[in-house]
């Protein structure tokens, strides 16, 4: 289509030229989708990506994109119309496995233009993003998706709080696709982790890693944590890191770790047990021979 457009006002191309047109383009990408480590071979891609929206033509796309995988654009400030041409591509091709969006200063608007393809991407990083509970709120809403794909979501320092938690609760707990979760640096919470964790109960949830560092977890929601998480049997890495935790959690935990077989390693680094607290989660790892408990 692309072609016929430029004839009108050149010659007709021949056909071998039009090939070695596409095979240059799909080199292009390949080339650049290797080379995101700098800002400029960010930049370089995503204006190829937006080269490939403005041409309409769905088959170039999909034929320069056919073997990439993962798309990353780290780091780099995203605008809501590169929002919208990173969810274009994406709903394009199905080879995309691995979408990097940390530290793009997208926000909500951002979010809404990706809502389309994310649910078919498999590890879809959005974290150090200022989406808030109304971005999380679209997130949720891809892993409602029957054809949902992802299987580890990254939503660190995303803003989301205690208010938006129930949505994306809501959306896990029936989401039997994703494996690893990423909540950390978010204002939880006891009553968000409550929520987060009460969605683990459901058997349709298969979240084997869940990350909760610094999310203002305290004694009063260890207990519930520990009951939520002691039910459920795909959990084996949990991290907890960083909240305020202290010796009055010891029995809610010493319960979930004796539980809870599946877990293989639990981290409870940086928060405010004294060292009778400490040893006595220590001594853990002789009832539970091979458990890593990091303190």
């Amino acid at each position: 289509m692309t072609a016929r457009g430029l004839e009108e006002f050149l010659c007709p191309f021949p056909h071998q030229t039009t090939c070695r047109v596409i095979d240059w383009v799909k080199e292009e990408v390949q080339r650049q989708s290797g080379n995101t480590v700098s800002e400029a071979g960010k930049r370089s891609l995503l204006n190829t990506l937006h080269y490939l929206f403005e041409s309409q033509n769905s088959g170039l796309a999909q034929a320069a994109l056919e073997s990439v995988e993962t798309l990353s654009f780290r780091g780099m400030t995203l605008t809501p119309i590169d929002c919208a041409v990173l969810s274009h591509v994406i709903g394009l091709c199905d080879t995309i496995k691995h979408l990097d969006l940390g530290n793009c200063h997208i926000q909500c608007e951002g979010i809404q233009r990706l809502g389309p393809g994310l649910h078919k991407c498999q590890d879809l990083r959005l974290g150090e993003n200022d989406v808030g509970d109304s971005g999380v709120k679209l997130v949720s809403a891809a892993l409602r998706n029957p054809e949902c794909k992802i299987q580890k979501l990254e939503l660190w320092g995303v803003g989301l709080t205690d208010s938006g938690a129930e949505d994306l609760a809501s959306a896990l707990s029936t989401n039997p696709s994703l494996t690893e979760l990423n909540l950390s640096y978010n204002k939880l919470g006891d009553s968000g982790v409550k929520l987060v964790s009460a969605a683990l109960r459901n058997p349709e949830c298969k979240i084997q890693t869940l990350w909760l560092i610094r999310v203002g977890l305290t004694d009063s929601g260890a207990e519930d944590l520990a009951s939520a998480l002691s039910t459920n049997p795909s959990l084996t890495d949990l991290s907890l890191g960083s909240n305020s935790l202290t010796d009055q959690s010891v029995p809610a935990l010493r319960r979930l770790i004796l539980t809870l077989r599946s877990l293989e390693w639990i981290w409870l680094e940086g928060n405010l047990f004294s060292e009778t607290g400490e040893n006595e989660l220590r001594s853990l790892r002789g009832v539970r021979p091979g458990l890593r408990v990091w303190i």
